[in-house]
């Protein structure tokens, strides 16, 4: 399905580190991978490294400082893939993102799985979508915990990606449990939500 996403997680990248995803690419060379880096300094570096490893998206965390996001997002714009800004323990995304000069494509509003006791912080999504620079989307991913129950509601909160790791990679059914999810995309009206599979 052209829904799904492949996020090569943090945790992954740092035990293989970043020719997974060229590993992945030849088994799925039509796959959409995003690279987790959660980049904190030498943001176009990184995000170079990114690219020449033939991901199509590259996460930066929403903690790093202005310069180094800034420095992310275009890096990424030059390279032609996407930017990810993670807001994982930013205690105001949306400040964070006004004081940018450059947006990225993508917000990921992402609660810790150490934090998974406490709300998802969704309330903020339209408010984020509607800073987008003119002429550009800027989608909104969420993520920690996201199970098929909470499905509908991070929807109807406005997410345009849904991240889901241990949901799907530790289903006893990974295709079945995929297809629950996906089956829940459908039942919306828009045909432009994604799943990204976090491993």
């Amino acid at each position: 399905s052209d829904h799904i996403l492949i996020e090569v997680g943090t945790p992954l990248v740092k035990m293989l580190g970043m020719n997974v995803v060229k590993e992945i690419r030849a088994i799925r060379p039509g796959a959409f991978i995003i690279l987790d880096l959660k980049t904190l300094d030498t943001g176009n570096l990184e995000v170079r490294l990114a690219a020449d490893s033939t991901a199509d998206a590259v996460v930066i965390s929403g903690l790093a400082p202005k310069k180094t996001i800034e420095l992310s997002i275009n890096e990424a714009r030059k390279t032609g893939i996407y930017s990810i800004i993670d807001m994982l323990n930013v205690a105001d995304p949306l400040a964070v993102l006004k004081g940018l000069d450059v947006l990225p494509d993508v917000v990921e509003l992402h609660r810790a799985i150490d934090m998974e006791k406490s709300a998802h912080a969704w309330q903020n999504i339209p408010d984020i979508k509607a800073l987008a620079e003119e002429g550009r989307r800027l989608l909104v991913a969420v993520a920690g915990g996201i199970r098929t129950d909470t499905e509908g509601a991070a929807l109807a909160a406005g997410a345009d990606i849904l991240v889901v790791g241990r949901a799907i990679t530790r289903s006893r059914d990974i295709r079945d449990m995929t297809e629950q999810f996906l089956t829940g995309l459908k039942q919306t009206e828009i045909d432009q939500y994604r799943i990204m599979t976090d491993f």
